[in-house]
């Protein structure tokens, strides 16, 4: 091969590398208007005021959402409902999604957008409440959020037999307050912020069990079908986000 020949073959195989990657991302940056975000209310994450979401972790995915060139909004609605759209329909976005090994294979996970930890908590004044262990919740009546990650857990566990299902987290501090419940979850940073918003105090509370296997780590996540070149490009724009 002459050294004019040589130079052609290596010219026209980096036109096609590069005609190849930019059709990608070209795809990728065409499907970002196509992106619909959905979430829950999760004090002090995600607030909603005057219809609009606002709060810690909503603010990081408005800034990635700017980053990507998107106009989208994100929708609050319960958890069941956010939960039903990210899995069936495609470009679609959710947050806070804690990564468990039973949605493992049903998303896409972006990126990390904030930690935390979930206790099983009782208030202090029902010192006949004792909790060892997972198995003795099926002495006492739950209020958990239903099909958030506690409620998959604890499903799992075959632990709920006396389960009440509520749509959010802040109406079962609510059931707790009133003696409808005997146990919830929540982690300390939403009950004091809960407590800010409905008169209570974190001393209200004692900690009974921490649910130690449930990942802390709450996940941006896609719906299963979104396409390779958009979640490649949302991924790297959130990783951008974080540094």
């Amino acid at each position: 091969m002459n050294k004019r020949r040589a130079q052609y073959y290596i010219f026209t195989i980096f036109s096609l590398w590069f005609g190849s990657t930019f059709s990608c991302n070209a795809t990728a940056v065409n499907r970002v208007d196509q992106i619909q975000v959905v979430t829950e209310p999760l004090p002090p994450y995600q607030i909603v005021k005057e219809g609009e979401v606002q709060g810690l972790v909503a603010e990081k995915v408005r800034k990635l959402l700017r980053e990507l060139g998107s106009d989208s909004h994100t929708r609050a609605m319960p958890w069941a409902r956010a939960y039903k759209t990210a899995l069936t329909e495609p470009g679609t976005l959710i947050f806070s999604m804690v990564r468990t090994p039973a949605r493992e294979e049903l998303f896409h996970w972006l990126g990390v957008l904030v930690s935390t930890k979930t206790y099983l908590i009782a208030l202090k004044k029902r010192d006949n409440i004792k909790l060892n262990d997972l198995e003795g919740l099926i002495n006492y009546k739950t209020g958990v959020k239903r099909d958030d990650v506690v409620f998959h857990y604890l499903s799992k566990k075959d632990v709920l037999s006396k389960a009440i299902l509520l749509p959010d987290t802040i109406t079962t501090v609510k059931m707790l307050l009133r003696g409808r419940v005997d146990i919830i979850a929540a982690s300390p940073i939403h009950l004091d912020y809960m407590c800010s918003q409905i008169g209570c105090k974190s001393s209200d509370f004692q900690f009974l069990l921490e649910l130690d296997e449930l990942s802390s780590d709450f996940y941006l996540a896609a719906n299963k079908h979104m396409s390779p070149e958009l979640v490649d490009l949302i991924t790297n724009k959130l990783k951008k986000l974080a540094n």
